[in-house]
Parts: C-alpha cells; structure tokens; sequence
C-alpha cells in the first residue's frame, strides 16, 4: 500500500488539516482552564480570524511504531472561510464548503463527496477545532525559542477521555500569535509533529480554487460518492 493510502487509512491527512486548523481556534473559558493560556490562545484566534485568507507552508513528519511508519513531507493549505486547498506530494484537495475532490496523483483519480455535518468536523478544519476545542482543557508550560529560532509561548492541550489524543503541544509565536508547531501525541503511541514554515495573512483567494477544475486533470478517473 502507498503511504498516502496509509495516511487515509489511519485519519494522518484528517490530523494534518485539523492541526492547521487551530489558525482557526476560538478557546471557551472554564474553571479547569488555564487563565494565562487562555489569554494566549484569544490573541491567537484573534489575530487569525482578522486575517482575510491564509497561506500556510508545512512539513508533517509522522512516526507510528505500530506500522514502522516513519514520514517526512511537506505541504500547503489555503484558507478562506470554510473552504480549503491543500497540496500535498500525493494529493490535492478542494473543499468548496459543500462539495469536497481529492485527486491521488500516483492513481490518477478524483474521489468526490458531500460531507455531512458530522462529517465535516473531521474533514474542515476550521470545523473541527470550533467545536474541538470547546471540550479541551489547556495550560501554558514555557516561554522558549523554536527551531527558526522564533520566541514563542508553548501551551500543552489535553483532550477530552472519548478522543483519540492523549495530549497536543502548541507553539504560538509571540510577535503575532500565529501558531508555528503542533505535537500531536495518539492514545495509541503514534506521533505527529506539524511545522508551519510560512504563513501570509490577508490574502484574496479566488473562490474557484477551492474548486476542483476537470480541465486542468483530463486523464483523471471520477468516483463520485454522492
């Protein structure tokens, strides 16, 4: 099995979206919250939800013992709304916020869906962490520089019992608060780490590429799941 098959699999490209998606986090106020945390993780959904698009670079390295996966890639997501494309080594993605083409590149082949509403939570991931991170307990941990040498604040996130992560560490740069780094750490002992390489706010996507374009992929296959 190729490895963006694997990915599909076991829910790694869902996890990439969704760990992107925290430029999108609106963190809610409890008693088992942390206050510092939370003022951090406002100015973070602050600074991005002001953002009109977004550009965002990553390299997702993935490690599951279970498998003897061991992964490095890089990718791009684009931003506007509800809507995305992400280009991955293996794949490209278009969600239009109702209709959602992923083409695999090795296979030459277009799946396309109608995700529901339950669905979408695991699919957009401006979606996911709105109602994700309701049900989320966080603390702040360090004040510490990252890898490009960027001063950030580290918060550790702790999930509700029922997900399937045990923990996700959370780097946000302390110029703009911009998340830069996500840890995911899986109950059962898989790894991901997501580095944002680049980001540009405030851009002007044109809503038709968030559509998938038949001209542009004459050879491909298309399986239509809806």
């Amino acid at each position: 099995m190729r490895f963006f098959s694997k990915l599909c699999t076991k829910n790694y490209f869902v996890h990439v979206l969704l760990a992107i998606g925290l430029f999108g986090l609106s963190p809610k106020a409890s008693a088992q919250k942390d206050a510092k945390a939370k003022t951090i993780l406002d100015k973070s959904s602050e600074a991005c939800s002001g953002a009109k698009d977004l550009t965002v670079g990553f390299t997702l390295e993935i490690k599951d013992p279970a498998t003897a996966v061991n992964e490095r890639f890089d990718g791009e997501i684009l931003l506007k709304g509800n809507r995305f494309f992400l280009s991955t080594p293996e794949s490209v993605t278009w969600f239009d916020g109702k209709t959602q083409w992923v083409y695999l590149k090795s296979a030459q082949e277009v799946t396309v869906s109608e995700p529901n509403e339950v669905e979408l939570r695991a699919i957009n991931p401006l979606a996911v962490l709105n109602s994700y991170k309701t049900d989320c307990n966080y603390k702040f941990l360090s004040e510490k520089t990252d890898t490009k040498n960027r001063k950030v604040y580290e918060i550790e996130l702790i999930p509700p019992r029922k997900s399937e992560f045990s923990r996700i560490l959370l780097q946000i740069n302390r110029t703009d608060y911009i998340p830069v780094f996500f840890q995911l750490f899986y109950k059962n002992k898989t790894e991901n780490r997501i580095y944002v390489t680049k980001y540009q706010l405030n851009q002007n996507h044109p809503d038709s590429l968030f559509v998938f374009d038949k001209k542009r992929y004459p050879d491909a296959e298309i399986i239509d799941l809806r």
